[in-house]
């Protein structure tokens, strides 16, 4: 329908613009011949068939005249038009050919205008999704270089007799196969969870939110005893649709990511019901992250640490589930920070 719309009002301007072409050719060329009759009738004196001849000779001329003018006006409206159109389908070819195009200038036509706006915003998107997976290629081999390198020197040594395999080997080389596969496995759920993946039409259950909090609260009591956290939760009761392991997914993420990065020894839970939506919030004081860097964590493969170390990122995929989860559930997961104090929050839609 809007399409319709967008072209209906490109053909109105035209035809209004050709009209007012044309009526100013007619009106001129009729105020002309009208002013060449006066003066051979008022100043040469000539009438009868010597005046009716010179007419038709003069409005013979001035129609090809107005036709001339109208045809290059014509040329030259249409010229105008179509110049924004055809540097559109340049932007559009080079796009194809998987180049980024520059930004394109608006025209002054509106619908035009529309029509460069929405072609630059997907150009955009476009380079915005290019560079993600770009990253995500570059941040995957970078993942499993570091357990495949190991693997592998290790086999070699054993096959060269370099090394003699003992129990404290064969550990390690567990250790570097459980990594991958963790990382493999966790990728697997990710997936699951986007939009075109296995997860997209699954089994909502009526669910105890609040209850279902309190639960993974419980299961991560002694981490955080033994971290030193503790914990103050106010929990506004409320059902909603969901799925249990989902949602239990996206908890434990959250809680995990607050004892690994938790500094102030304290976080506060709380949730209630806000804006046609069940919110969620996690406080507390962590390592520092930069405020421009606050979408990014979200991000898959994504740490604050720029070290990248195992040790203190895991395989920055847990907040990245997390988000998928919440909007496959339709909902929104977002930081607040002001770089140390942070505030996890989750909108689920009621």
């Amino acid at each position: 329908m809007r399409k319709r719309k967008e072209v209906w009002g490109i053909f109105t301007q035209l035809t209004f613009l050709n009209t007012i072409i044309i009526a100013l050719v007619i009106a001129i060329a009729g105020f002309t011949v009208k002013n060449y009759a006066c003066t051979l009738v008022n100043q040469q004196e000539i009438t009868g068939t010597d005046l009716e001849i010179l007419l038709n000779q003069y409005l013979v001329k001035v129609s090809i005249l107005a036709f001339l003018l109208a045809g290059g006006f014509h040329f030259l409206l249409l010229k105008w038009l179509i110049h924004p159109l055809k540097k559109l389908t340049a932007a559009t070819q080079e796009l194809k050919k998987g180049n980024h195009p520059k930004r394109l200038k608006n025209p002054l036509i509106y619908e035009v205008k529309e029509l460069n706006d929405a072609f630059n915003d997907l150009t955009e998107r476009t380079a915005r999704v290019k560079s993600k997976q770009n990253r995500l290629l570059k941040d995957l081999s970078h993942e499993l270089r570091t357990p495949l390198t190991n693997l592998s020197g290790y086999l070699e040594g054993l096959e060269k007799g370099i090394v003699k395999g003992d129990q404290e080997m064969y550990r390690s080389l567990q250790e570097e196969t459980t990594r991958i596969e963790r990382l493999l496995e966790q990728l697997a759920r990710i997936n699951q969870w986007t939009s075109d993946g296995e997860m997209k039409d699954f089994k909502r259950d009526k669910i105890l939110i609040h209850q279902l909090i309190k639960r993974r609260i419980t299961i991560f009591h002694i981490k955080f005893l033994e971290k030193g956290i503790m914990v103050d939760d106010t929990l506004e009761p409320f059902t909603l649709e969901g799925s249990i392991d989902g949602l239990n997914q996206v908890l434990s993420n959250l809680l995990q990511n607050i004892v690994d990065y938790d500094n102030g020894k304290k976080v506060r839970i709380e949730s209630c019901v806000e804006e046609g939506s069940y919110v969620i919030r996690f406080s507390h004081e962590g390592k520092r992250i930069p405020v421009e860097e606050s979408e990014l964590i979200f991000e898959r493969f994504y740490r604050v640490d720029p070290s990248r170390s195992p040790l203190t990122g895991g395989t920055g995929l847990g907040l990245a589930i997390a988000k998928e989860i919440v909007l496959a559930h339709g909902g929104d997961l977002s930081l607040a920070t002001d770089g140390l104090h942070h505030t996890f929050e989750i909108r689920l839609p009621k």
